[in-house]
Protein backbone atom coordinates (compact mmCIF):
# COMPACT_ATOMS: atom_id res chain seq x y z
CA UNK A 1 0.00 0.00 0.00
CA UNK A 2 1.51 3.40 -0.83
CA UNK A 3 1.25 6.18 2.09
CA UNK A 4 1.36 9.82 2.24
CA UNK A 5 3.91 11.03 4.71
CA UNK A 6 3.03 10.47 8.36
CA UNK A 7 1.12 13.74 10.14
CA UNK A 8 3.42 15.11 12.71
CA UNK A 9 0.13 15.90 14.47
CA UNK A 10 -2.59 14.20 16.31
CA UNK A 11 -6.05 13.71 15.93
CA UNK A 12 -7.47 16.09 17.92
CA UNK A 13 -11.20 16.37 16.49
CA UNK A 14 -12.50 13.12 18.29
CA UNK A 15 -15.64 12.08 18.65
CA UNK A 16 -17.70 10.76 21.68
CA UNK A 17 -17.00 7.46 20.54
CA UNK A 18 -13.23 7.93 19.89
CA UNK A 19 -12.60 9.84 23.37
CA UNK A 20 -14.05 6.89 24.82
CA UNK A 21 -11.64 4.30 23.05
CA UNK A 22 -8.37 6.78 23.37
CA UNK A 23 -9.31 5.80 27.59
CA UNK A 24 -10.74 2.41 27.41
CA UNK A 25 -7.11 1.78 25.43
CA UNK A 26 -4.90 3.60 28.35
CA UNK A 27 -6.60 1.99 31.36
CA UNK A 28 -6.98 -1.99 29.53
CA UNK A 29 -10.61 -1.61 28.60
CA UNK A 30 -12.10 -2.98 25.94
CA UNK A 31 -14.46 -0.45 23.78
CA UNK A 32 -17.73 -1.77 23.05
CA UNK A 33 -20.11 -0.10 20.40
CA UNK A 34 -23.04 -2.47 20.01
CA UNK A 35 -23.78 -6.19 19.10
CA UNK A 36 -24.88 -5.51 15.62
CA UNK A 37 -24.17 -8.12 12.87
CA UNK A 38 -21.39 -7.19 10.56
CA UNK A 39 -23.75 -7.13 7.94
CA UNK A 40 -25.99 -4.42 9.43
CA UNK A 41 -22.95 -3.14 10.81
CA UNK A 42 -21.14 -2.56 7.55
CA UNK A 43 -23.88 0.43 6.44
CA UNK A 44 -24.01 2.11 9.46
CA UNK A 45 -22.79 6.33 9.74
CA UNK A 46 -23.94 6.90 13.13
CA UNK A 47 -20.76 8.18 15.27
CA UNK A 48 -21.60 5.91 17.92
CA UNK A 49 -20.77 2.94 16.39
CA UNK A 50 -17.56 4.26 13.76
CA UNK A 51 -13.67 5.03 14.55
CA UNK A 52 -11.31 6.18 12.17
CA UNK A 53 -8.56 4.06 11.10
CA UNK A 54 -6.02 6.91 11.46
CA UNK A 55 -6.59 6.94 15.24
CA UNK A 56 -5.70 3.13 15.82
CA UNK A 57 -2.72 3.61 14.02
CA UNK A 58 -1.91 6.61 16.70
CA UNK A 59 -2.98 4.95 19.35
CA UNK A 60 -0.31 2.30 18.67
CA UNK A 61 2.49 4.60 17.93
CA UNK A 62 1.67 5.73 21.60
CA UNK A 63 0.49 9.54 20.32
CA UNK A 64 -2.50 9.66 22.40
CA UNK A 65 -0.04 8.55 25.59
CA UNK A 66 0.73 5.35 26.81
CA UNK A 67 -0.98 2.12 26.54
CA UNK A 68 -2.17 -0.52 28.86
CA UNK A 69 -0.35 -3.95 27.89
CA UNK A 70 -3.98 -4.97 27.07
CA UNK A 71 -3.48 -3.39 24.18
CA UNK A 72 -6.46 -1.80 22.08
CA UNK A 73 -9.26 -3.98 22.16
CA UNK A 74 -12.49 -2.49 20.33
CA UNK A 75 -16.17 -4.46 19.71
CA UNK A 76 -18.79 -4.24 17.14
CA UNK A 77 -17.02 -1.16 15.55
CA UNK A 78 -17.47 0.32 11.99
CA UNK A 79 -13.47 1.10 11.35
CA UNK A 80 -14.10 4.16 8.48
CA UNK A 81 -10.23 4.50 6.35
CA UNK A 82 -7.75 2.61 5.35
CA UNK A 83 -5.91 0.79 8.27
CA UNK A 84 -2.74 1.60 8.30
CA UNK A 85 -0.67 -0.42 10.44
CA UNK A 86 2.83 -0.86 7.93
CA UNK A 87 6.26 -0.75 9.71
CA UNK A 88 4.51 -0.53 13.57
CA UNK A 89 6.19 -2.04 16.22
CA UNK A 90 4.28 -0.92 19.39
CA UNK A 91 4.42 -2.19 22.70
CA UNK A 92 0.88 -3.83 22.70
CA UNK A 93 -1.31 -5.97 20.47
CA UNK A 94 -4.76 -5.16 18.40
CA UNK A 95 -8.21 -6.82 18.92
CA UNK A 96 -10.73 -5.62 16.46
CA UNK A 97 -13.68 -7.81 17.33
CA UNK A 98 -16.97 -8.35 14.98
CA UNK A 99 -16.42 -5.32 13.21
CA UNK A 100 -16.59 -3.60 9.91
CA UNK A 101 -13.55 -2.59 8.07
CA UNK A 102 -14.76 -0.31 4.97
CA UNK A 103 -11.02 -0.16 3.58
CA UNK A 104 -8.24 -2.46 2.56
CA UNK A 105 -6.18 -3.35 5.94
CA UNK A 106 -2.16 -3.20 5.24
CA UNK A 107 0.37 -4.48 7.80
CA UNK A 108 3.54 -4.85 5.96
CA UNK A 109 6.72 -5.16 7.61
CA UNK A 110 4.73 -4.82 10.62
CA UNK A 111 5.92 -6.33 13.93
CA UNK A 112 2.85 -6.99 16.65
CA UNK A 113 3.02 -8.45 19.64
CA UNK A 114 -0.54 -9.95 18.76
CA UNK A 115 -3.17 -9.35 16.56
CA UNK A 116 -7.17 -10.08 16.58
CA UNK A 117 -9.78 -9.95 13.87
CA UNK A 118 -12.05 -12.75 14.43
CA UNK A 119 -15.48 -12.30 13.39
CA UNK A 120 -14.69 -8.84 11.53
CA UNK A 121 -15.51 -7.93 7.74
CA UNK A 122 -12.95 -6.78 5.51
CA UNK A 123 -11.89 -5.80 1.72
CA UNK A 124 -8.16 -6.58 1.91
CA UNK A 125 -6.02 -7.49 4.10
CA UNK A 126 -2.26 -7.27 2.86
CA UNK A 127 0.51 -8.19 5.44
CA UNK A 128 3.87 -9.12 3.20
CA UNK A 129 6.51 -9.52 5.83
CA UNK A 130 4.61 -9.21 8.81
CA UNK A 131 5.77 -10.36 12.22
CA UNK A 132 3.29 -11.24 14.98
CA UNK A 133 4.65 -12.37 18.10
CA UNK A 134 2.44 -14.23 19.26
CA UNK A 135 -0.83 -15.68 17.75
CA UNK A 136 -2.79 -13.93 14.58
CA UNK A 137 -6.62 -14.76 14.99
CA UNK A 138 -8.55 -14.44 12.25
CA UNK A 139 -11.76 -16.71 13.22
CA UNK A 140 -14.64 -16.72 11.61
CA UNK A 141 -13.27 -13.18 9.29
CA UNK A 142 -15.51 -12.21 6.54
CA UNK A 143 -13.07 -10.67 3.74
CA UNK A 144 -14.43 -10.24 0.42
CA UNK A 145 -12.14 -8.20 -2.18
CA UNK A 146 -10.82 -8.48 -6.23
CA UNK A 147 -7.17 -8.45 -5.88
CA UNK A 148 -4.83 -10.76 -7.84
CA UNK A 149 -2.09 -10.52 -4.77
CA UNK A 150 -5.08 -11.99 -2.59
CA UNK A 151 -7.71 -11.08 -0.52
CA UNK A 152 -5.84 -12.28 2.89
CA UNK A 153 -2.13 -12.17 1.99
CA UNK A 154 0.52 -12.98 4.45
CA UNK A 155 3.78 -13.92 2.22
CA UNK A 156 7.07 -14.19 4.28
CA UNK A 157 4.98 -13.68 7.22
CA UNK A 158 6.14 -14.97 10.41
CA UNK A 159 3.77 -15.75 13.25
CA UNK A 160 5.16 -17.00 16.72
CA UNK A 161 2.71 -18.23 17.99
CA UNK A 162 -0.65 -19.81 16.32
CA UNK A 163 -2.91 -19.04 13.07
CA UNK A 164 -5.96 -19.19 13.85
CA UNK A 165 -8.22 -18.62 10.47
CA UNK A 166 -10.82 -21.40 11.10
CA UNK A 167 -14.68 -20.44 9.82
CA UNK A 168 -13.22 -17.40 7.46
CA UNK A 169 -15.32 -16.94 4.23
CA UNK A 170 -12.79 -15.34 1.92
CA UNK A 171 -13.79 -14.70 -1.80
CA UNK A 172 -11.98 -13.32 -4.71
CA UNK A 173 -12.71 -12.47 -7.65
CA UNK A 174 -9.45 -11.89 -9.48
CA UNK A 175 -6.94 -13.66 -7.67
CA UNK A 176 -6.19 -16.15 -4.46
CA UNK A 177 -8.57 -15.92 -1.55
CA UNK A 178 -5.68 -16.75 1.05
CA UNK A 179 -1.84 -16.21 -0.22
CA UNK A 180 0.72 -17.42 2.74
CA UNK A 181 3.49 -17.99 -0.09
CA UNK A 182 6.56 -18.57 2.41
CA UNK A 183 4.43 -18.28 5.79
CA UNK A 184 6.07 -19.41 8.79
CA UNK A 185 3.77 -20.36 11.58
CA UNK A 186 5.82 -21.25 14.66
CA UNK A 187 2.72 -23.32 16.38
CA UNK A 188 -0.37 -24.22 14.81
CA UNK A 189 -2.30 -23.14 11.47
CA UNK A 190 -6.02 -23.98 11.48
CA UNK A 191 -8.07 -23.37 8.26
CA UNK A 192 -11.03 -25.68 9.82
CA UNK A 193 -14.52 -24.68 8.43
CA UNK A 194 -12.51 -22.25 5.59
CA UNK A 195 -14.70 -20.92 3.08
CA UNK A 196 -12.36 -19.97 0.30
CA UNK A 197 -13.07 -19.26 -3.16
CA UNK A 198 -10.33 -17.77 -5.42
CA UNK A 199 -9.65 -17.34 -9.13
CA UNK A 200 -6.85 -18.02 -11.40
CA UNK A 201 -3.83 -20.74 -11.46
CA UNK A 202 -2.36 -19.54 -8.72
CA UNK A 203 -5.03 -21.46 -6.72
CA UNK A 204 -7.70 -20.45 -4.08
CA UNK A 205 -5.58 -21.16 -0.76
CA UNK A 206 -1.79 -20.83 -1.23
CA UNK A 207 0.79 -22.12 0.97
CA UNK A 208 3.75 -22.65 -1.22
CA UNK A 209 7.28 -22.99 0.92
CA UNK A 210 5.26 -22.33 4.40
CA UNK A 211 6.31 -23.69 7.40
CA UNK A 212 3.94 -25.03 10.59
CA UNK A 213 5.83 -26.00 13.30
CA UNK A 214 2.93 -27.34 15.19
CA UNK A 215 0.23 -29.19 12.55
CA UNK A 216 -1.91 -27.85 9.90
CA UNK A 217 -5.91 -28.52 10.05
CA UNK A 218 -7.67 -27.89 7.25
CA UNK A 219 -10.84 -29.99 8.11
CA UNK A 220 -14.18 -29.45 6.79
CA UNK A 221 -13.11 -26.83 4.78
CA UNK A 222 -14.49 -26.15 0.86
CA UNK A 223 -12.22 -24.84 -1.10
CA UNK A 224 -13.25 -23.43 -4.77
CA UNK A 225 -11.47 -22.52 -7.83
CA UNK A 226 -13.08 -22.61 -11.43
CA UNK A 227 -9.35 -21.74 -13.02
CA UNK A 228 -6.59 -23.29 -11.04
CA UNK A 229 -6.01 -25.33 -8.20
CA UNK A 230 -8.56 -25.33 -4.86
CA UNK A 231 -5.13 -25.57 -2.69
CA UNK A 232 -1.70 -25.28 -3.69
CA UNK A 233 1.20 -25.97 -1.45
CA UNK A 234 3.90 -27.09 -3.31
CA UNK A 235 7.14 -27.42 -0.73
CA UNK A 236 4.97 -27.21 1.72
CA UNK A 237 6.23 -27.97 5.50
CA UNK A 238 4.44 -29.36 8.55
CA UNK A 239 6.36 -30.45 11.19
CA UNK A 240 3.72 -32.60 13.22
CA UNK A 241 0.35 -33.70 11.20
CA UNK A 242 -1.68 -32.46 8.12
CA UNK A 243 -5.75 -32.92 8.83
CA UNK A 244 -7.22 -32.90 5.40
CA UNK A 245 -10.63 -35.17 6.77
CA UNK A 246 -13.77 -33.69 5.22
CA UNK A 247 -12.78 -31.60 2.78
CA UNK A 248 -14.46 -30.49 -0.29
CA UNK A 249 -11.63 -29.12 -2.97
CA UNK A 250 -13.03 -28.18 -6.20
CA UNK A 251 -10.33 -27.37 -8.85
CA UNK A 252 -9.50 -26.83 -12.46
CA UNK A 253 -6.81 -27.70 -14.83
CA UNK A 254 -3.45 -29.97 -15.29
CA UNK A 255 -2.06 -28.41 -12.14
CA UNK A 256 -4.36 -30.63 -10.15
CA UNK A 257 -7.04 -29.70 -7.65
CA UNK A 258 -5.17 -30.42 -4.55
CA UNK A 259 -1.15 -29.35 -4.92
CA UNK A 260 1.51 -31.02 -2.10
CA UNK A 261 4.43 -31.78 -4.46
CA UNK A 262 8.06 -31.38 -2.52
CA UNK A 263 5.71 -31.32 0.62
CA UNK A 264 7.25 -32.54 3.87
CA UNK A 265 4.77 -34.07 6.74
CA UNK A 266 6.94 -34.97 10.37
CA UNK A 267 3.07 -36.98 11.66
CA UNK A 268 0.66 -38.28 10.04
CA UNK A 269 -1.72 -37.15 6.91
CA UNK A 270 -5.28 -37.72 7.11
CA UNK A 271 -7.75 -37.82 4.26
CA UNK A 272 -10.44 -39.33 6.10
CA UNK A 273 -13.64 -38.49 3.86
CA UNK A 274 -12.41 -36.50 1.69
CA UNK A 275 -13.69 -35.19 -2.02
CA UNK A 276 -12.01 -33.67 -4.27
CA UNK A 277 -13.24 -32.88 -7.97
CA UNK A 278 -10.99 -31.99 -10.84
CA UNK A 279 -12.36 -32.67 -14.75
CA UNK A 280 -9.84 -31.30 -16.42
CA UNK A 281 -6.68 -32.69 -14.68
CA UNK A 282 -5.29 -34.42 -11.91
CA UNK A 283 -7.41 -34.48 -8.47
CA UNK A 284 -4.13 -34.83 -5.94
CA UNK A 285 -0.50 -34.10 -6.61
CA UNK A 286 1.92 -35.79 -4.38
CA UNK A 287 5.13 -35.69 -6.53
CA UNK A 288 7.96 -36.21 -4.05
CA UNK A 289 6.27 -35.55 -1.15
CA UNK A 290 7.64 -37.20 2.16
CA UNK A 291 4.60 -38.43 5.29
CA UNK A 292 7.06 -39.62 7.95
CA UNK A 293 4.10 -41.30 9.95
CA UNK A 294 0.76 -42.49 8.48
CA UNK A 295 -1.10 -42.23 5.43
CA UNK A 296 -4.98 -42.19 6.14
CA UNK A 297 -6.10 -42.82 2.63
CA UNK A 298 -9.79 -44.01 1.94
CA UNK A 299 -9.37 -44.62 -1.72
CA UNK A 300 -12.98 -43.50 -2.30
CA UNK A 301 -10.95 -39.97 -2.92
CA UNK A 302 -9.75 -41.05 -6.37
CA UNK A 303 -11.72 -44.48 -7.08
CA UNK A 304 -14.42 -45.67 -5.72
CA UNK A 305 -13.63 -49.37 -6.80
CA UNK A 306 -10.24 -50.18 -5.85
CA UNK A 307 -9.90 -53.79 -6.86
CA UNK A 308 -9.62 -55.95 -10.52
CA UNK A 309 -7.69 -56.43 -13.20
CA UNK A 310 -8.76 -52.52 -15.10
CA UNK A 311 -10.76 -49.77 -13.66
CA UNK A 312 -13.15 -47.65 -15.62
CA UNK A 313 -12.39 -44.45 -13.35
CA UNK A 314 -10.46 -41.88 -14.83
CA UNK A 315 -9.04 -39.84 -11.95
CA UNK A 316 -5.48 -39.47 -11.39
CA UNK A 317 -3.69 -38.93 -8.77
CA UNK A 318 0.64 -37.96 -9.35
CA UNK A 319 2.58 -40.72 -6.77
CA UNK A 320 5.99 -40.29 -8.23
CA UNK A 321 8.45 -40.41 -5.43
CA UNK A 322 5.84 -39.99 -3.27
CA UNK A 323 7.10 -41.55 0.76
CA UNK A 324 4.95 -42.13 3.42
CA UNK A 325 5.82 -44.42 6.95
CA UNK A 326 2.67 -46.71 6.92
CA UNK A 327 -0.91 -47.54 5.41
CA UNK A 328 -3.95 -46.85 7.61
CA UNK A 329 -7.79 -47.39 6.56
CA UNK A 330 -6.63 -49.18 3.16
CA UNK A 331 -4.51 -51.94 2.48
CA UNK A 332 -1.78 -52.49 0.14
CA UNK A 333 -3.49 -54.00 -2.44
CA UNK A 334 -6.15 -51.19 -2.58
CA UNK A 335 -3.30 -48.65 -2.78
CA UNK A 336 -1.25 -50.74 -5.63
CA UNK A 337 -4.97 -50.42 -7.65
CA UNK A 338 -4.49 -46.79 -7.14
CA UNK A 339 -1.04 -46.78 -8.43
CA UNK A 340 -1.59 -48.75 -11.29
CA UNK A 341 -5.02 -47.45 -12.49
CA UNK A 342 -4.94 -44.12 -11.34
CA UNK A 343 -1.32 -42.58 -11.84
CA UNK A 344 -0.63 -40.21 -14.88
CA UNK A 345 1.87 -42.72 -16.29
CA UNK A 346 4.50 -45.48 -15.00
CA UNK A 347 6.75 -44.54 -12.51
CA UNK A 348 8.52 -47.29 -10.58
CA UNK A 349 8.94 -45.14 -7.27
CA UNK A 350 5.59 -45.59 -6.13
CA UNK A 351 6.23 -49.49 -6.47
CA UNK A 352 9.00 -49.38 -4.79
CA UNK A 353 7.73 -47.01 -1.77
CA UNK A 354 5.25 -49.42 -1.12
CA UNK A 355 6.67 -52.91 -1.29
CA UNK A 356 9.38 -51.52 1.35
CA UNK A 357 7.00 -50.70 3.83
CA UNK A 358 5.18 -54.37 3.07
CA UNK A 359 8.88 -55.77 3.52
CA UNK A 360 10.31 -53.60 6.64
CA UNK A 361 6.22 -55.01 8.24
CA UNK A 362 7.40 -58.59 7.52
CA UNK A 363 4.96 -59.05 4.68
CA UNK A 364 7.49 -60.03 1.92
CA UNK A 365 5.36 -62.36 -0.17
CA UNK A 366 3.08 -59.10 -0.31
CA UNK A 367 6.25 -57.00 -1.40
CA UNK A 368 7.05 -59.43 -4.48
CA UNK A 369 3.47 -59.55 -5.75
CA UNK A 370 3.55 -55.10 -5.92
CA UNK A 371 7.18 -55.65 -7.87
CA UNK A 372 5.74 -57.84 -10.20
CA UNK A 373 3.00 -55.45 -10.74
CA UNK A 374 5.53 -53.42 -11.60
CA UNK A 375 6.85 -54.91 -14.23
CA UNK A 376 2.88 -55.57 -15.73
CA UNK A 377 2.86 -51.95 -15.62
CA UNK A 378 5.94 -51.16 -17.32
CA UNK A 379 4.98 -53.48 -19.72
CA UNK A 380 0.92 -52.46 -20.02
CA UNK A 381 1.90 -48.52 -20.37
CA UNK A 382 5.64 -48.11 -21.31
CA UNK A 383 6.56 -51.21 -23.77
CA UNK A 384 8.89 -49.20 -25.97
CA UNK A 385 11.09 -48.48 -22.57
CA UNK A 386 11.80 -52.07 -22.71
CA UNK A 387 13.45 -52.95 -25.50
CA UNK A 388 12.47 -54.00 -29.52
CA UNK A 389 9.51 -56.93 -30.10
CA UNK A 390 11.92 -59.94 -29.10
CA UNK A 391 12.91 -57.70 -25.95
CA UNK A 392 9.50 -57.09 -24.96
CA UNK A 393 8.22 -61.31 -25.56
CA UNK A 394 11.34 -62.22 -23.42
CA UNK A 395 9.53 -59.85 -20.48
CA UNK A 396 6.33 -61.06 -21.01
CA UNK A 397 7.55 -64.88 -21.16
CA UNK A 398 9.70 -63.94 -18.30
CA UNK A 399 6.98 -62.54 -16.18
CA UNK A 400 4.92 -65.93 -16.84
CA UNK A 401 7.71 -68.67 -15.86
CA UNK A 402 9.60 -66.51 -13.59
CA UNK A 403 7.62 -63.58 -11.79
CA UNK A 404 10.78 -61.68 -13.40
CA UNK A 405 12.87 -63.45 -10.41
CA UNK A 406 10.26 -62.91 -7.56
CA UNK A 407 8.59 -66.19 -7.69
CA UNK A 408 11.83 -68.75 -8.00
CA UNK A 409 9.57 -71.62 -7.10
CA UNK A 410 7.74 -71.07 -10.27
CA UNK A 411 10.85 -71.15 -12.17
CA UNK A 412 11.92 -74.44 -10.47
CA UNK A 413 8.76 -76.00 -11.66
CA UNK A 414 9.26 -74.79 -14.59
CA UNK A 415 12.68 -76.79 -14.79
CA UNK A 416 10.87 -79.85 -13.21
CA UNK A 417 8.42 -80.04 -16.29
CA UNK A 418 11.43 -79.15 -19.05
CA UNK A 419 13.31 -82.26 -16.85
CA UNK A 420 10.02 -84.44 -17.38
CA UNK A 421 9.50 -83.49 -21.02
CA UNK A 422 13.35 -84.11 -21.59
CA UNK A 423 12.50 -87.46 -20.04
CA UNK A 424 9.45 -88.05 -21.87
CA UNK A 425 11.05 -87.43 -25.58
CA UNK A 426 13.49 -90.29 -24.51
CA UNK A 427 10.89 -92.76 -23.60
CA UNK A 428 9.00 -91.52 -26.26
CA UNK A 429 11.58 -92.02 -29.67
CA UNK A 430 12.04 -95.70 -27.71
CA UNK A 431 8.30 -96.12 -28.96
CA UNK A 432 8.56 -95.40 -32.58
CA UNK A 433 10.12 -97.10 -35.44
CA UNK A 434 11.39 -96.13 -38.66
CA UNK A 435 12.34 -98.07 -41.37
CA UNK A 436 13.33 -101.32 -39.16
CA UNK A 437 14.92 -99.57 -36.41
CA UNK A 438 13.86 -97.68 -33.33
CA UNK A 439 14.27 -93.77 -33.09
CA UNK A 440 15.98 -94.77 -29.79
CA UNK A 441 17.73 -98.15 -29.33
CA UNK A 442 20.97 -99.70 -28.38
CA UNK A 443 23.87 -98.13 -30.58
CA UNK A 444 25.82 -101.31 -30.91
CA UNK A 445 22.87 -102.59 -33.31
CA UNK A 446 22.19 -99.17 -35.23
CA UNK A 447 24.17 -101.56 -38.30
CA UNK A 448 22.44 -104.65 -37.72
CA UNK A 449 19.09 -104.97 -39.91
CA UNK A 450 17.27 -104.55 -36.78
CA UNK A 451 17.86 -102.92 -33.87
CA UNK A 452 17.32 -103.81 -30.46
CA UNK A 453 15.24 -101.71 -28.35
CA UNK A 454 16.53 -100.15 -25.15
CA UNK A 455 14.74 -100.56 -21.54
CA UNK A 456 12.34 -97.84 -20.17
CA UNK A 457 15.27 -97.08 -17.87
CA UNK A 458 17.47 -96.64 -20.27
CA UNK A 459 14.72 -94.59 -23.00
CA UNK A 460 13.86 -92.10 -19.47
CA UNK A 461 17.64 -91.90 -18.96
CA UNK A 462 18.65 -91.10 -22.58
CA UNK A 463 15.80 -88.06 -22.31
CA UNK A 464 17.80 -86.60 -19.33
CA UNK A 465 21.01 -87.19 -20.47
CA UNK A 466 20.08 -85.22 -23.92
CA UNK A 467 18.17 -82.35 -21.84
CA UNK A 468 20.47 -81.74 -18.97
CA UNK A 469 23.01 -79.26 -19.68
CA UNK A 470 25.99 -81.05 -16.89
CA UNK A 471 26.00 -83.65 -15.60
CA UNK A 472 25.20 -86.50 -18.09
CA UNK A 473 24.01 -90.12 -17.28
CA UNK A 474 25.97 -91.69 -19.13
CA UNK A 475 23.43 -93.82 -20.63
CA UNK A 476 24.46 -93.09 -24.12
CA UNK A 477 27.21 -95.34 -23.97
CA UNK A 478 24.45 -98.05 -24.48
CA UNK A 479 21.20 -96.31 -25.54
CA UNK A 480 21.16 -93.76 -27.59
CA UNK A 481 19.07 -91.65 -30.74
CA UNK A 482 19.39 -93.08 -34.22
CA UNK A 483 19.90 -90.00 -36.21
CA UNK A 484 20.03 -91.78 -39.71
CA UNK A 485 16.61 -91.86 -39.31
CA UNK A 486 13.76 -88.80 -40.19
CA UNK A 487 12.27 -89.83 -36.86
CA UNK A 488 15.69 -89.82 -35.21
CA UNK A 489 15.99 -86.33 -36.50
CA UNK A 490 13.25 -84.77 -34.71
CA UNK A 491 13.52 -86.38 -31.43
CA UNK A 492 17.06 -85.04 -31.61
CA UNK A 493 15.40 -81.46 -32.34
CA UNK A 494 13.37 -81.59 -29.97
CA UNK A 495 15.43 -82.63 -27.17
CA UNK A 496 17.95 -79.86 -28.47
CA UNK A 497 15.35 -77.53 -27.91
CA UNK A 498 14.13 -78.55 -24.45
CA UNK A 499 17.99 -78.31 -23.26
CA UNK A 500 17.34 -74.76 -24.36
CA UNK A 501 14.80 -74.43 -22.17
CA UNK A 502 16.13 -76.12 -19.10
CA UNK A 503 19.35 -74.09 -19.93
CA UNK A 504 17.32 -70.62 -19.19
CA UNK A 505 14.96 -71.86 -16.56
CA UNK A 506 17.73 -73.06 -14.65
CA UNK A 507 20.03 -69.52 -14.86
CA UNK A 508 16.39 -67.76 -14.17
CA UNK A 509 15.92 -69.92 -10.72
CA UNK A 510 19.23 -69.47 -9.75
CA UNK A 511 19.23 -65.61 -9.98
CA UNK A 512 15.74 -66.10 -8.21
CA UNK A 513 17.34 -67.42 -5.64
CA UNK A 514 20.07 -65.45 -5.33
CA UNK A 515 18.37 -62.41 -5.69
CA UNK A 516 20.39 -61.37 -9.07
CA UNK A 517 17.34 -60.14 -10.95
CA UNK A 518 15.31 -58.36 -8.32
CA UNK A 519 16.91 -55.29 -8.56
CA UNK A 520 14.48 -53.45 -10.92
CA UNK A 521 14.73 -49.83 -11.87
Amino acid sequence: MSHEAEPVSKLEDLSAREAELVHAARHGLWLTCGGLDVAVLSGSTDPARCVRARLLRELLLGRHGELDPHGVRVRGACITGALDLDHLRPATGLALIGCVLTDPVSAQGAHLPWLDLSRSSLTLLHAVGVRVHGDFTLTAVRVAGSSELGTILLEDAHIGGQLDVSNAVITNSAGPALDADGLRVDDNLSLEHVRATGTGELGAVRLPGAHIGGQLDVSNAVLRNGTGPALNADGLRVDSGLYLEHVRATGTGELGAVRLPGAHIGGQLSWTDTRIINAAGHRIDLQEAQVEGALYFPTVVVCPEPWGRSCHWSRTIDLNDFTFGSLAELNWAQWLHLIRFHSPCYSPSPYQQLAGVERAAGHDNNARRILIAQQQDLHRRTPEAIGGRFTREFHRLWGALAGYGYRARRTAAALLFALIAAGGLGLGAGHVTDGGHHTAERTASFSSAVGQPCSTVELIGLGLDRGLPLSPTGVRARCDLNTDTDWGGMFTVAIWIVQAAVWGLATLALAGYTGLVRKIS
